[in-house]
């Protein structure tokens, strides 16, 4: 081996040896026991970039008129609606209960199984949604609508389904989609 590589190698033995010797300001009294969680470091750091966006002017603006580079605007927690599930018949059929946002972009849905009695429907982006259960496997659907409020009655002829507002962080609850008289084609098809 060459003198050269010899000096090289002692040179990083000595660094590797020095970083792991603690230095006076770590202390060597007591040993480490607490591990950081790794998702409390992530949320800090985001928070301070955030912070940071948020604090940092633009370099055109004056000093005196500063205003924030970014503006942040927090998203709201989703919400919920539940409800009871009924069909004509001695038996409730597994269902797909599904929520559609009224501006026709975002859905979700939730299956169920034979004979269950509620639904709840979870994750929904706060706003204004119709609620339809469809029989799985079949082609007959039931809607919350004006006939659900008006107790199904048969001097109750509007099908139309009802705006159903959904807050964030809340659940809506009494959306039973009970509707099973609508003529064909009232509602959405099952997604």
């Amino acid at each position: 081996m060459k003198p050269l590589q010899r000096g090289m190698i002692f040179g990083l033995v000595v660094l590797l040896a020095a970083a792991c010797v603690p230095s006076a300001a770590q202390g060597t009294d007591a040993p480490v026991t607490d591990t950081p969680d790794v998702n409390v470091i992530v949320e800090q750091t985001f928070a301070a970039m955030t912070a940071q966006a948020i604090l940092t002017p633009s370099p055109a603006q004056d000093a005196a008129t500063r205003t924030p580079a970014i503006t942040i605007t927090p998203t709201s927690a989703p919400g919920s609606v539940s409800g009871a599930l009924s069909y004509p018949s001695e038996f409730i059929p597994p269902l797909r209960v599904a929520a559609f946002s009224v501006d026709g972009y975002n859905y979700r849905y939730v299956d169920t199984m034979q004979n269950q009695a509620t639904y709840q429907i979870t994750g929904l982006a706060p706003g204004k949604y119709h609620v339809v259960a469809y029989i799985m496997g079949g082609e007959r659907a039931g809607g919350y609508t004006q006939m659900v409020p008006c107790g199904l009655s048969v001097d109750c002829a509007d099908h139309s389904l009802i705006d159903v507002t959904v807050n964030a962080g809340e659940d809506t609850p009494g959306i039973d989609p009970a509707d099973w008289y609508a003529p064909d084609g009232t509602f959405p098809p099952m997604p």
